[in-house]
């Protein structure tokens, strides 16, 4: 029912390990957290498990009712994408909501300072 092509587990063996490299390495830099990674490492991992264990795969798709296993695959990948793209508009928007409010506090502090200026030179 499946074909398996040597050359096919090598690409994504090759991709598997030089994609997970860099994502580890970001997040030793501490330029990922660990969901991000987990979340970024689950689009190896679809892949590499529908390529390497082909009867899951079939499973799945009979499982959903879809004729092809690689349809299964992209409408999963597609779900994490979707995943990820909520917690980056929750990101922004969290930090657009801290930007706003520093700069309202920034703009009060610089109020302060200023009427304490004046009050110090009018004392004079």
């Amino acid at each position: 029912m499946h074909i398996n092509h040597s050359s096919t587990y090598l690409f994504i063996a090759i991709f598997a390990v030089i994609y997970t490299l860099i994502i580890a390495r970001k997040t030793a830099r501490q330029q990922l957290d660990i969901y991000d990674l987990a979340m970024l490492s689950t689009v190896v991992i679809i892949p590499a498990i529908f390529v390497s264990f082909p009867q899951v795969a079939y499973w799945l798709s009979s499982l959903t009712g879809v004729e092809f296993p690689f349809v299964v695959m992209f409408g999963m990948l597609i779900a994490i994408l979707f995943i990820i793209i909520h917690r980056l508009t929750v990101k922004i928007h969290r930090l657009e909501s801290n930007c706003r409010l520093l700069v309202q506090e920034l703009s009060l502090l610089k109020q302060v300072i200023d009427e304490g200026v004046k009050k110090s030179t009018s004392k004079k």
